[in-house]
């Protein structure tokens, strides 16, 4: 019923063969949900067009919650009285091989178990899970053929089980856009550019330095400047409009910690923040007076580096 293939999770090989498939995780950024990446930069970089890419702080939770994984799996059992097993490979679905899933465990009888250690709000939106985890564990259930999947999530220190029931309605939706999503891959296409962050950061990633021409300023192209140049004048006139109400607020609320059930005026905590580039001169000047300046110089320059500077949108007509 079940295809399960030897590839081990965030392997060479896993990766590649994740950029000819559909994932229970490429599945949340089709669709719109997953809060990280867009349709398009998933797009890119299955085509090729660009490198696969995660910051420094995300793979640090992603690595994290690997680890937790085993840890998860028994607070599941402990929750539940179901002894899970942990899954290393992925699965593909028997007749769309081109749909597979990569489950964190399995637990008696027929239940797929995603674990999930977080601190972020989202999961205290009052759902159950959040929108991508709720398509990651639809696509997982049709991929096995399964009707539940238990979702067990650490937040902060509390655990809890959260059971999702298969939707075949909503299946057949994520199906329809995985097609879709395919078809702009077989024709070496990519989808149509949205305004998120992932978007910017591949168009960037595409077209990193410009190369001195000019294109005609056609009707098409006279029109899109002319829509930024609206959409930025709306989004002066609306940030006004919020500090207008805001110091409005701050004004009659004063000392007082809010109005209660409408809005806080509280503190944060306190942070400490240190200016290495302060520290550095300060240091520098005490070694002046015992080293010779070509020293220092070339002390410093083994630790500069030069960062390209990034290409800007600017408007050149009011």
């Amino acid at each position: 019923m079940v295809l399960a293939t030897p590839i081990r999770q965030n392997t060479d090989d896993w990766l590649a063969a994740r950029r000819d498939t559909i994932g229970s995780s490429d599945m949340a950024i089709i669709v719109g949900e997953a809060p990280y990446k867009s349709a398009y930069t998933l797009a890119a970089e299955k085509l090729g067009i660009i490198a696969p890419s995660v910051d420094p702080a995300t793979q640090k939770l992603m690595d994290i919650g690997h680890l937790m994984q085993p840890v998860l799996l028994t607070l599941y059992e402990t929750e539940t009285g179901r002894h899970p097993k942990a899954v290393h490979g992925w699965r593909a679905h028997r007749e769309l091989t081109w749909a597979t899933a990569s489950l964190d465990g399995t637990a008696p009888t027929r239940r797929v178990v995603e674990a999930k250690w977080t601190h972020a709000r989202r999961w205290r939106s009052g759902e159950k899970v959040p929108g991508d985890v709720a398509v990651q564990c639809q696509w997982q259930m049709f991929v096995v053929g399964w009707d539940v999947a238990d979702v067990v999530v650490l937040d902060h220190t509390q655990a809890r089980v959260e059971t999702v029931e298969r939707d075949d309605a909503m299946i057949d939706d994520l199906l329809y856009f995985a097609r879709e999503f395919r078809g702009y891959l077989e024709r070496g296409e990519l989808p149509p550019i949205d305004g998120s962050e992932s978007t910017a950061q591949a168009l960037r990633a595409r077209h990193p330095a410009d190369d001195g021409s000019w294109l005609p300023a056609q009707p098409e192209l006279e029109q899109l400047a002319n829509d930024l140049a609206e959409a930025r004048s709306a989004k002066r006139i609306a940030e006004d409009a919020e500090r207008n109400v805001a110091n409005a607020l701050r004004a009659v609320i004063g000392d007082a910690s809010g109005v209660a059930g409408l809005v806080s005026l509280k503190r944060n905590r306190d942070s400490e923040r240190t200016n290495w580039p302060a520290v550095a001169g300060a240091y520098r000047a005490l070694l002046e007076e015992v080293k010779p300046a070509e020293e220092l110089d070339a002390l410093q320059s083994i630790h500069t580096s030069v960062e390209e500077g990034p290409r800007v949108l600017r408007l050149l007509k009011s």
